[in-house]
């Protein structure tokens, strides 16, 4: 019997050390009821607000919206189909080109390029010649004049 009411006395010390939920559950409803009681008029009060803007949006602005919107649809819709047969022309236009002609057209202005990077290189071996001979005079007249200054030192 010592057994059974020393088992109770540890049961009962353990639930209230580890067991707060009755103390949780306290201060839970004393904080809903007390949040209720602050914001329960506020958010009845929003709640009406937004009611009437929605209210005020159906009655007036949906009718005229579903107006402007078939407007405007049935003339997006009409440039839309404009632009869709352009497109199907331009496609068949496209279609039907020759495709020799073009072949013909890119070998054409293929040959037309490699004269011109002929005639560039032309131009640049040619350059490059009157520059070696340019540097050539140069460096002859310097050594002329070395050798008239050596002369005219050796001679002094």
């Amino acid at each position: 019997m010592n057994y059974l009411v020393f088992n109770a006395d540890i049961l009962e010390v353990h639930a209230r050390l580890f067991d707060h939920r009755p103390i949780l559950q306290g201060h839970l409803k004393a904080f809903i009821k007390e949040f209720e009681e602050k914001r329960g008029n506020h958010e009845t009060e929003c709640l009406k607000k937004i009611q009437s803007c929605v209210a005020d949006v159906k009655d007036k602005y949906l009718v005229e919206t579903a107006t402007a919107l078939d407007t405007f649809l049935a003339n997006i819709q009409a440039k839309i189909s404009v632009a869709t047969e352009v497109c199907k022309k331009i496609e068949e236009k496209e279609n039907n080109v020759d495709v020799g002609v073009l072949e013909l057209e890119r070998g054409r202005r293929r040959e037309a390029w490699d004269t011109f990077m002929q005639q560039q290189f032309q131009k640049s071996a040619l350059v490059d010649k009157e520059m070696d001979e340019g540097m050539k005079k140069l460096t002859d007249e310097y050594a002329e004049l070395e050798k008239k200054l050596e002369l005219e030192y050796l001679s002094s």
